[in-house]
């Protein structure tokens, strides 16, 4: 009993010192805002309670299980109990059938008890063995008993418990037939309602016939008025169409003005330009290179080089005749300059790209350029896909294969400069060899191909060139690869 107590005591203290505890954590929560996988502060204190909650439930429990044996025995080992319990049941009547047995033999001992002597104490250990037996079960049996008192006593308020729920249905069904008596009075009512309702009906019948024949002939007013508002409608789009087409005709007139004057302002030069041969055309890059500035001072030189080097592929493309290796043929403003310069100056990696600003044909002897800065970074990984084809498996011509092919080579460049990349593609080592050596692949592979994809052979910068590896997918395995010469 006192072991009893203990125990009580201990799990009102712990279950006090837990909510407590709660308490005070949820509190916290609450005054720093803190939150539990996204939700809000307030959900987060609410959660942070039912934990607590959950820990007192849980810790009463365990208690009640670590210091009551008899708890745990009812509640994990019922099922063995019971079986046991059977088990004793049927011991217990097969006793019962040799207790007969046994006083019957005792019967006919007595009656030859001089005779049969030995017998008889044979039969007398052998019957008190089984009284020992009758004695273990009868105390198994009384436990028993005592287990279906209390299951009866369960049984009993359950009962007591449905006599109560009989009582409330009853009341309900006398609710409900006092509602039922109340329906069917207001139904009466709304049957009288119906009849004057039915006979106000009638008479504004009679009224909406008469109405109907001032309507018809309002409808037949308005249908005349509706027509003359349309032809009106009609005559004033028609109006305001042609003032529109005036106006379209007057700001056409006047640019095809401004550019009769424009060409011939410039009918000579255009003339010259059609008499000599373009040699540099507008956009087409000059110089290239990646740049990274380790000492901050330097970048006018870099600048200066890539000028130069622009300056003598000008001096290539538009003839080197009349023009001295060393004369400045590029042109760009000190603006642009200064500004590329300032851009080079944070320490990170850039593409610098010198463009031509316009078309120049030979002989030309100034080139105006522009230049174009990109971060130099990482764009594509070794091994991923740039790019994927579908192929018809059933109608692998030399014309289909070309055609696919060109659309993958055409899908990946549009990729790659979509995404950044300022140089070339090229398929493996750039041999026309690999592309030839991959169709003929295909031809060769006589299941037939699902998909063409091109992936990048190697991590890629924004300089480029992204150098590509072809693969053939058959059942989403790659069967094909274009293959690098060793």
């Amino acid at each position: 009993m006192t072991s009893a107590y203990i125990l009580i005591a201990s799990i009102l203290i712990l279950g006090g010192l837990v909510a407590a505890l709660g308490d005070r954590l949820g509190s916290r929560v609450g005054k720093k805002r803190l939150t539990i996988c996204g939700l809000r502060p307030k959900q987060t204190a609410v959660v942070v309670t039912v934990l607590t909650g959950t820990l007192i439930a849980a810790s009463t429990f365990g208690i009640l299980l670590a210091f009551s044996k008899s708890l745990r025995e009812g509640l994990f080992q019922l099922d063995e109990i019971q079986k046991q319990l059977r088990i004793a049941k049927a011991d217990l009547e097969r006793l019962g059938v040799d207790k007969d047995d046994v006083e019957k033999e005792l019967q006919k001992a007595t009656e030859e008890q001089k005779n049969v002597e030995k017998k008889l104490q044979s039969t007398n250990e052998n019957f008190n063995k089984a009284k020992e037996q009758l004695k273990a079960v009868s105390n198994q049996a009384t436990q028993l008993k005592a287990d279906i008192q209390s299951l009866l006593n369960e049984r009993k308020e359950l009962r007591q418990n449905k006599i109560e729920l009989d009582q409330e249905i009853e009341q309900l069904k006398q609710e409900v037939s006092q509602r039922d008596e109340e329906l069917k009075k207001g139904k009466a009512q709304i049957a009288q309602q119906t009849q004057i309702l039915n006979e106000r009906q009638q008479r504004l019948q009679s009224l909406e016939e008469q109405q109907s024949t001032l309507q018809a002939q309002i409808d037949k007013r308005d249908a005349e008025i509706t027509q003359l508002d349309q032809a009106i409608n009609d005559k004033d789009m028609a109006l305001k169409e042609r003032e529109f087409q005036l106006q379209q005709l007057e700001r056409e007139s006047n640019y095809l003005q401004r550019q009769v004057a424009l060409l011939e302002q410039y009918y000579q030069t255009y003339q010259e330009l059609r008499e000599r041969k373009i040699a540099i055309v507008r956009g087409q890059v000059l110089s290239i290179g990646a740049v990274r500035l380790v000492v901050p001072k330097a970048g006018t030189q870099v600048v200066d080089e890539l000028l130069r080097q622009a300056n003598r592929a000008a001096i290539e493309l538009v003839g080197k005749e009349n023009i001295k290796p060393d004369e400045r043929v590029v042109k760009i403003t000190q603006g642009q300059v200064q500004q590329l310069v300032e851009q080079l100056q944070d320490g990170r990696e850039y593409v610098v790209r010198i463009i031509a600003a316009g078309n120049y044909v030979q002989g030309e002897k100034e080139v105006r350029v522009f230049a174009d800065i990109a971060l130099n970074q990482q764009i594509f990984s070794e091994g991923e896909t740039i790019a994927v084809i579908s192929m018809d498996s059933l109608e692998l011509t030399d014309e289909t294969i070309q055609e696919r092919l060109d659309l993958l080579l055409s899908a990946t460049q549009f990729r790659a400069r979509r995404s950044g990349i300022l140089g070339g593609i090229q398929v493996g080592d750039g041999r026309l060899k690999t592309v030839v050596d991959f169709i003929e692949e295909i031809k060769q592979y006589e299941e037939g191909l699902d998909d063409l994809k091109a992936v990048a052979l190697k991590d890629t910068k924004t300089i480029g060139p992204l150098k590509l590896k072809l693969l053939g997918i058959r059942n989403g395995q790659v069967v094909i690869e274009s293959q690098e010469e060793s």
